[in-house]
């Protein structure tokens, strides 16, 4: 009897599948994380039909079909940065709304033992539901980022400003 698929295939699938974002509200376990470049950040709100919209600076007036929900802001402050993951092995986009974790990484960033984040890996993780979750950001010691995945950044094409378009920072314009 033939196998049901071939372990290759299957490995290619999960990738596939993988989503190429990163929010901390969806991780389920710790997350080992590395970020590459310049970020950006700015504001996001979400429509009724379940779309992010994003702009750079805070809008004065927000159009009509921004979802409202009781208790929280039509409206927060992200940062995004493209990483790299440890746990898939491939670059995403993290993308972070949590006041607790910018703070978190703030402070490191603005540690003269730290600094800029590129130069650290950074552990991201979450416990609790709804209002009553906590995200904790704790940085490893600074070292140089392996020189296999150096060559591969280098390589990758990734524009955090297509957020803004609602376009996909991976996908590189047609000439």
């Amino acid at each position: 009897m033939s196998p049901f698929l071939n372990l290759s295939d299957v490995e290619e699938i999960k990738k596939e599948s993988q989503s190429n974002y990163i929010s901390p509200t969806k991780i389920t376990e710790e997350v080992r994380l590395r970020i590459l470049g310049a970020g950006v950040t700015g504001f996001e709100g979400w429509t009724d039909d379940n779309k992010p919209v994003r702009w750079q600076t805070k809008p004065e007036k927000l159009p009509a079909n921004i979802k409202v929900q009781d208790g929280y802001p039509p409206i927060k402050r992200f940062l995004a940065a493209l990483v790299y993951s440890y746990e898939s092995d491939s670059f995403k986009v993290l993308q972070v709304t949590q006041k607790t974790l910018m703070e978190q990484l703030f402070k490191y960033y603005q540690d003269i033992d730290y600094g800029d984040p590129v130069n650290y890996d950074i552990k991201i993780s979450k416990t609790g539901v709804k209002k009553e979750t906590t995200y904790t950001l704790i940085a490893s010691p600074p070292k140089a980022l392996p020189s296999d995945i150096l060559q591969r950044y280098e390589e990758f094409y990734c524009n955090l400003n297509n957020l803004f378009d609602g376009a996909d920072p991976f996908t590189q314009p047609t000439v």
